[in-house]
């Protein structure tokens, strides 16, 4: 540890003493967060069992968070992070099948990549809107980057995102809010 140096008879100087001091208060009352909605570019998830990386059409933050592309965010502190997302779509039309939706928060690490929440959801009436939504908190590193992917399971039908709910950032949301950890780490 690096402890301030003073010369022989200095006065107590409090910003020298201070520099190391944080405000653990003020990291709770403004932590670092992210919030994101809307998800224009997705008319459709195909039954492929491909995962589509979502594109947000809005996007707001602060505490740090880089943002470099409309679908992945590098995490700006270690620590624990609340996330929630949802995806809303429409339900193929086929009773025959069982149709299956998959929606994962995925970080791509200095590990590699690692899945951090999943949720996944099987209809039973076809035609029926479905949010998928994930919430809990996950351990993340300064640097890992973060998006929200959302698959089909093969042959189970295609989902259809309506033009209404694509915009709405009620049915497609994903945000991150730091509940803990180091403040600037």
């Amino acid at each position: 540890m690096d402890f301030p140096l003073w010369s022989p008879r200095d006065l107590a100087d409090a910003a020298k003493m201070n520099a190391r001091v944080r405000d653990f208060h003020q990291q709770l009352a403004n932590p670092p967060r992210l919030s994101a909605a809307g998800v224009s570019a997705i008319t459709s998830v195909p039954d492929s069992g491909t995962a589509r990386t979502l594109r947000w059409d809005t996007i707001e933050s602060s505490g740090g968070w880089t943002i470099t592309t409309t679908d992945t965010f590098t995490v700006p502190a270690t620590g624990a992070y609340f996330v929630t997302a949802d995806f809303t779509a429409l339900s193929p039309t086929e009773s025959a099948k069982r149709p299956a939706l998959v929606l994962t928060a995925v970080a791509q690490t200095g590990q590699g990549e690692k899945e951090w929440l999943r949720s996944y959801n099987s209809m039973t009436v076809p035609s029926t809107y479905l949010t998928c939504s994930l919430r809990g908190l996950v351990q993340a590193s300064r640097g890992d980057r973060v998006s929200i992917r959302v698959a089909a399971v093969p042959g189970t039908g295609v989902w259809e995102v309506s033009a209404g709910s694509r915009t709405s950032s009620q049915l497609n949301r994903f945000s991150a809010v730091l509940m803990g950890g180091r403040p600037g780490g």
